[in-house]
């Protein structure tokens, strides 16, 4: 590394640890005043919800939404923006635990000339976050430009109701008051983040040497760490530290386990992997021979064929410069297809297949359709694992699978589908 640019990281470094020293550590009683700033401006934003009368048109399209229109990976342009909002909205939806109250919400709102709704509103308890985006995208109804991530995603889901953009204008009066409730929970959150930098910084300084910039930890723990602020409740009695904790070191360790391997698995593989692997370097360094499988099993409190397994996880990567064959210079990189290489035609006819299936899908429950969806990269991605489809439904992943299941039994049974497999084989 040219050493110009080591000298620029440290400087770059030296000049967020300073940044960081400017804000002491909080007291508890700070922490207690300020989170509860923060919550009293979101009971602030919900007020103005139910009050404006564009803000309550707003919040009746949306609750109506959560009802009518799935929540699917293939109704999103990004697909990040689907996992935002999945996670923000998840027990809300139909079938889920909070799917009565909203409804019950949304015919008050729906019903002229009735007030009221904030027993139900806060019946739903909608996250800090949730609730800042829904404010942060009525203010963009009023002309103003404003940041969010949250809002993005809305914007994403449910273009056609932004398209009534004004029916949700506010008066004066209300406009201000949702503006001001959105600085104060800006600057709440804010607060919690800035004063606990330096908790990031010793939480990322222990993952260094393991492949990844430092700065690149720092980034994604600073991410963990404004979620925290975001979900704290000080009135529960423990401290912003203990509680953000967690979050800081699952954000770091989440990226390490994303982007440091050439393959990516399931979250509870790499737990998994991790426990075969500790064992094993803990029975190597008690008896200085290499445990055998039968030890490493006992010691993991697994079955022997699933270390094995396990084991063979870590051999499945092949370097593409390695050679083809034997007595040839060729490399498997050389034997791989350029797409760029791909003759219009085909192009054409993967688009069409691409299309077929997409309309063939159809036929499935809307759940059964957004698991294959995921699980097969049908839009904008990469396919997805079963543990990341059930987290991104709040489901287990035996749900999944089963789901999964039932959905390709149905599709191979489909006698359009199978009609075009064999003309697929055909033409390939």
């Amino acid at each position: 590394m040219d050493s110009w640019k080591v000298e620029g990281d440290e400087s770059e470094l030296e000049q967020l640890f300073a940044e960081s020293r400017r804000y002491a550590l909080l007291s508890a009683e700070q922490e207690r005043e300020i989170d509860g700033s923060k919550w009293r401006a979101v009971e602030a934003l919900q007020h103005v919800f139910l009050d404006g009368e564009g803000a309550r048109a707003w919040l009746t399209d949306f609750l109506d939404a959560l009802g009518t229109q799935a929540l699917e990976v293939a109704g999103f342009g990004n697909r990040e923006h689907h996992f935002l909002l999945r996670r923000e909205v998840g027990q809300l939806l139909p079938g889920a635990r909070l799917a009565p109250a909203r409804e019950l919400l949304r015919a008050t709102l729906a019903t002229p000339g009735q007030r009221g709704g904030a027993d139900q509103l806060a019946e739903l308890a909608f996250s800090a976050s949730l609730t800042a985006g829904i404010g942060n995208l009525i203010m963009r109804h009023q002309g103003t430009a404003v940041r969010c991530a949250v809002a993005d995603a809305l914007t994403d889901w449910l273009p056609d109701v932004q398209m009534g953009h004004s029916r949700y204008q506010l008066s004066g009066e209300a406009r201000q008051q949702l503006k001001l409730a959105l600085t104060r929970y800006n600057q709440a959150r804010d607060t919690l983040v800035l004063h606990n930098l330096r908790l990031v910084y010793a939480i990322a300084g222990k993952s260094v040497g393991k492949g990844i910039a430092y700065r690149d930890l720092i980034q994604e723990g600073t991410l963990g760490l404004i979620r925290a602020a975001e979900k704290f409740e000080a009135r529960k009695g423990y401290r912003f530290s203990t509680y953000s904790y967690n979050w800081i070191s699952q954000a770091i360790r989440r990226y390490q386990q994303d982007g440091a391997a050439l393959i990516r698995f399931p979250s509870h593989v790499r737990d998994q992997i991790g426990r075969v692997y500790r064992e094993r370097e803990a029975l190597r360094a008690s008896s200085g021979n290499e445990p055998d499988e039968a030890m490493l099993a006992e010691a993991a409190g697994m079955e022997a064929k699933q270390v094995r397994a396990i084991q063979q996880l870590r051999n499945i990567t092949v370097s593409l410069d390695a050679p083809a064959w034997e007595d040839d210079d060729d490399t498997l990189l050389d034997q791989l297809t350029d797409q760029d290489d791909i003759e219009p035609d085909g192009q054409a006819s993967t688009r069409s297949l691409h299309r077929h299936l997409l309309r063939e899908l159809e036929q499935l429950d809307p759940t059964e359709r957004q698991v294959v969806i995921a699980r097969w990269g049908l839009h904008r991605g990469r396919p997805l694992s079963r543990a990341e489809v059930a987290e991104q439904l709040s489901v287990s992943r035996e749900w999944v699978r089963q789901l999964e299941r039932s959905a390709l039994d149905k599709l191979a049974r489909n006698p359009a589908l199978q009609e075009t497999a064999r003309d697929w084989v055909i033409t390939s």
